[in-house]
């Protein structure tokens, strides 16, 4: 009689680890194909809309609730869409920039934003860029236009974090380097970002 509970027993516990296994797998398999579709995929989207003011400076606010720094530019000159862009000149040459958290290694990133280049100098020996970068550690950036619409260019990053032991955050930014005045609109950040949609 023991011998047979023992044997039932046994086989109730290799059918438990079937079971579980093959509920793992099927996670498993669930996780992959919603990760290729890219249901994981955040994006984070800044026109130089919205502003809200924050311990006393005001800030830039993007999809999701982000917050956009540097906007001393802030101008309704020109707009790539909407009414407001970032206008960087030589004398203020950074802006419409954000912090996000420390990236972990091999973590796909990609960034677009429009430029509009108002040349008021014949010197175009440097560009305007988007920068990715994390403290002095790493440095990505595009001049490039790949796109060309109503004047304005659309300037692409796309980059996997190298493997390294970071401290400081991931920083995206636009950054005129030239003599000439500078229009940057719609800024748009795509990364993974599991956390998020399990928090929803």
């Amino acid at each position: 009689m023991h011998k047979t509970n023992t044997i039932f027993k046994s086989k109730e516990f290799i059918q438990f680890i079937r079971m579980a296994f093959l509920l793992v797998l099927i996670g498993y398999l669930i996780f992959r194909v919603t990760d290729s579709l890219g249901f994981f995929i955040e994006e984070i989207k800044c026109g130089a809309e919205q502003v809200v003011k924050k311990d006393s400076t005001e800030r830039l606010v993007s999809s999701g609730g982000y917050l956009f720094d540097n906007i001393n530019g802030r101008t309704n000159e020109k707009a790539f869409e909407g009414s407001w862009s970032i206008k960087l000149t030589p004398e203020n040459g950074f802006g419409m920039a954000i912090k996000l958290d420390i990236p972990p290694d091999k973590e796909e990133m990609e960034a677009t934003v429009w430029r509009f280049i108002d040349k008021v100098s014949a010197d175009t020996s440097k560009y305007a860029f988007i920068v990715a970068s994390i403290g002095n550690t790493f440095w990505k950036g595009s001049c490039v236009g790949e796109e060309t619409k109503n004047g304005w260019e659309k300037l692409h990053i796309r980059f996997t974090v190298p493997k390294g032991n970071y401290h400081e955050p991931l920083s995206f930014y636009c950054w005129n380097n030239t003599k000439n005045i500078v229009y940057f609109d719609n800024m748009t950040i795509k990364r993974k970002n599991y956390w998020k949609f399990f928090k929803q």
